[in-house]
């Protein structure tokens, strides 16, 4: 190993501590692999249709509570989606979109700005550490944007909404209309 690789390896030995430090319950948009280990990639809305998505690896605690928007909008007809719902959602999904591309800016000129700073031949580990807590920073306030989209998506729904989608989601077919209808009692307005 020659001396201008060694600040190299010792920066992605530094960087990959952090991020094992930094280890928590992954949140939606999150990558983990095999090992347990959380990729700091930031969520992307999926656009692909569900028999394409299908392949996934099952949805973790966080995420099986929460319902995308596009997992709605596929399923608007059978969830009995309201005029009034589908105006809120299309409007959350274009407020979270917004941030999020505002974000993802903030972000990746962040990661530039640490990548340029691993280029130098002899790095600096306290200037890495303060650009990667940055980069970091960055990625929780993504997926904060992110969850807190979800969140609001889930709010517009009834509960019998939410529970078709579960189900809808874990492939059981719902028995008549009573899963997939909201009951009176369920209709969007009341208890608002």
């Amino acid at each position: 190993m020659t001396m201008t690789t060694l600040p190299r390896v010792l920066c992605s030995v530094l960087l990959a501590g952090l991020v094992a430090c930094a280890k928590r319950e992954p949140l939606p948009g999150d990558s983990v692999s095999s090992d347990g280990a959380v990729t700091l990639s930031p969520p992307h809305l999926v656009t692909a249709p569900a028999e394409v998505r299908e392949g996934r690896e099952p949805l973790g605690p966080i995420e099986s509570r929460l319902f995308p928007p596009e997992l709605v909008m596929e399923h608007q007809n059978a969830l009995a989606i309201t005029p009034e719902q589908k105006a809120a959602i299309l409007s959350e999904t274009d407020k979270g979109q917004a941030a999020m591309l505002r974000l993802q800016w903030e972000l990746q000129g962040e990661k530039e700005k640490l990548v340029a700073i691993l280029d130098a031949d002899r790095v600096d580990e306290a200037t890495v550490r303060e650009a990667a807590a940055r980069v970091m920073e960055r990625e929780t306030k993504v997926k904060a944007s992110h969850l807190g989209m979800l969140v609001r998506v889930k709010n517009l729904l009834t509960p019998g909404q939410q529970a078709a989608l579960r189900a809808i989601r874990s492939g059981a077919r719902s028995a008549g209309a009573d899963a997939s209808s909201p009951s009176p009692a369920e209709a969007p307005d009341a208890g608002r």
